[in-house]
């Protein structure tokens, strides 16, 4: 499938890199696209807000205003979505991940300046992230702030550089997120916004490809690059693996839980009780 794919190489922005001339590591020859990815989500975030009420109208200008920072938060999250996986198809052809099997070692101590460049964006995210979950703590809870820490630091790992090529495998959650988004606005937007079939088509492709690229993806290949550790360990601190292992751990339960709730609820409303859609929990809402 990979032989249909792009492969890109190089960073095409990391030229316009203000500083240093000759960068020492990868954060110091990249550390201008982190920034500008920051500075591009706060503005997305804050578009939104014009955006959504010239599209909306009054169901967005009626909304409380717990549901619009929410609202704003799922615009910048479908952003954000489109953008991983349209960096996350070149990716996969990544020379050091493409050749794992016969070279391992590389799979995970392995850089390339597009890979570098696609770690740099998606840290620029979850910086956005992490601010919001801690400026509307109450609102999002625990639970995402500490996603955001695990999302930044294992977006973090790739400028060591360590699990850089493997950063493709694990953005292809994001296929998941577009259903996720849709569905939060069907089950905040007032009804008759979306006509019911479109609910129901969008939930039922939710709960297909959450399952099979949160669940089933994901539990593979975690289990590939926990092998693939193995050949490294004596050139990482072990701290680094384990800590990425124990991560994706949390979030594949995590996973597990959140398609047991939908689940749950797509059968309530199979047996013909009152639910809008798939699923309206927050849990679900906020995906990353």
């Amino acid at each position: 499938m990979t032989t249909y794919l792009p492969t890109i190489i190089l960073d095409p922005f990391e030229k316009y890199r203000p500083f240093p001339e000759n960068p020492k590591n990868l954060f110091e020859a990249h550390w201008h696209e982190i920034i500008g990815s920051v500075i591009f989500y706060f503005t997305i975030q804050q578009l939104s807000k014009p955006i959504s009420k010239y599209f909306f109208g009054k169901h967005y200008i009626n909304l409380k205003p717990n549901t619009k920072i929410n609202f704003d938060v799922h615009i910048t999250s479908m952003v954000q979505c489109f953008i991983s996986i349209g960096l996350l198809i070149p990716h996969f052809n990544n020379p050091h991940f493409q050749n794992r099997l016969n070279d391992p070692i590389n799979s995970l101590l392995g850089s390339t300046p597009f890979g570098t460049l696609l770690a740099s964006l998606t840290a620029g995210y979850f910086i956005w992230d992490l601010f919001i979950c801690l400026k509307y703590y109450k609102l999002f809870g625990i639970g995402f702030l500490l996603h955001a820490i695990a999302a930044l630091y294992a977006m973090g790992c790739a400028f060591i550089p360590y699990c850089q090529p493997w950063g493709a495998a694990f953005l292809s959650f994001e296929l998941s997120t577009p259903f996720v988004n849709l569905n939060w606005f069907a089950s905040h937007l007032p009804v008759g916004t979306f006509s019911d079939k479109f609910i129901i088509i969008n939930g039922l492709l939710l709960m297909i490809v959450f399952f099979f690229v949160r669940i089933i993806w994901g539990i593979y290949a975690v289990i590939q690059m926990g092998n693939d550790m193995l050949y490294s360990l004596d050139q990482i601190n072990l701290f680094i693996p384990f800590s990425i292992l124990l991560m994706n751990f949390g979030l594949n339960l995590l996973n597990i839980y959140w398609f047991y709730k939908m689940v749950k609820i797509a059968m309530k409303k199979a047996n013909g009780n009152k639910t809008k859609t798939v699923s309206s929990s927050k849990q679900t809402s906020k995906v990353d």
